[in-house]
């Protein structure tokens, strides 16, 4: 603690705060999923209290036709698509160019028993149904040729829905086992912090 100068090779605190995501796979008309169809769509909510590009809240939609964000601070919301959220599993499928950005206010909830709600003029993201939560730890998270030590407390979720200017994307999150408890393509993952 303190004032201790950075080592060579250290990693510095880039980002405290929270994110939530939700990867939304087709389903048939009995609301079963398509079995190997993968996601059409993946949503990713951050909740900065410090970053190095800035504090607040943005909401990141990757689709096949492109990257969209809502926010009210749009170079946020691009760093934030640029250095994290393109890298992770659920939005690698869904390629990054130019990030359109709407601009956005959103009042947020979360109850760690039951789920989370952001709920914006343009956008909303819906995650519910809280299924485990156990801590997570990825020291050497990779980041295209460099890598982060990224830690949070991961909440695996059954539920979810992502809607953009009133119309709700179809489709509903994968649950699946693993070998600490359940997981899931919609999740809350408080408590989090990345170094790079």
């Amino acid at each position: 603690m303190g004032n201790t100068p950075a080592r060579p090779g250290r990693r510095n605190v880039a980002l405290i705060g929270a994110n939530f995501g939700l990867a939304l796979h087709p389903v048939d008309r009995n609301g079963v999923h398509i079995p190997g169809e993968p996601a059409s769509c993946f949503a990713s909510f951050w909740v900065a209290d410090w970053s190095r590009w800035g504090t607040g809240t943005v909401l990141m939609v990757a689709t096949l036709q492109g990257w969209r964000s809502y926010g009210s601070n749009e170079f946020f919301a691009s760093s934030l698509a640029t250095e994290l959220t393109r890298f992770f599993p659920e939005a690698t499928r869904f390629p990054l160019g130019a990030v359109s950005h709407t601009q956005d206010e959103f009042d947020v909830e979360l109850d760690l028993e039951r789920g989370f709600r952001a709920t914006g003029r343009r956008a909303a993201l819906e995650i519910s149904g809280v299924l485990d939560r156990r801590q997570f730890s990825a020291p050497d998270f990779q980041l295209g040729p460099a890598s982060a030590s990224m830690s949070n407390v991961y909440h695996p979720c059954s539920g979810g829905k992502l809607s953009e200017f009133g119309v709700e994307w179809p489709g509903a999150p994968t649950v699946y086992p693993g070998p600490r408890g359940p997981s899931s393509s919609a999740y809350m993952a408080v408590g989090e912090s990345w170094a790079l």
